[in-house]
């Protein structure tokens, strides 16, 4: 019988923070303007630039669906395992 059920609840949490975090990124991809804006800040010296807002997107994006892959990789061994 399997017995993984403490350990499905923070995995899927995991998993669902991972797909926020990859659509985040998705979001910053698809407005570099508005993430621009949104990252501002009066006091620096410098402007965020569109180019910048997109590699954070990027980054986001690329980290979002990493960590999707390795949580599905965990989740369906852990499923398999009982």
């Amino acid at each position: 019988m399997w017995q993984g059920g403490s350990e499905v609840v923070p995995l899927v949490l995991f998993l669902a923070l991972a797909v926020l975090f990859g659509v985040l990124g998705v979001l910053f991809l698809a407005r570099p303007a508005r993430t621009a804006a949104f990252f501002a800040d009066e006091d620096a010296r410098k402007r965020l630039r569109e180019r910048d807002a997109r590699a954070i997107g990027a980054v986001f994006a690329l980290g979002g669906v990493v960590l999707v892959a390795l949580g599905v990789i965990r989740l369906v061994g852990l499923l398999s395992a009982g």
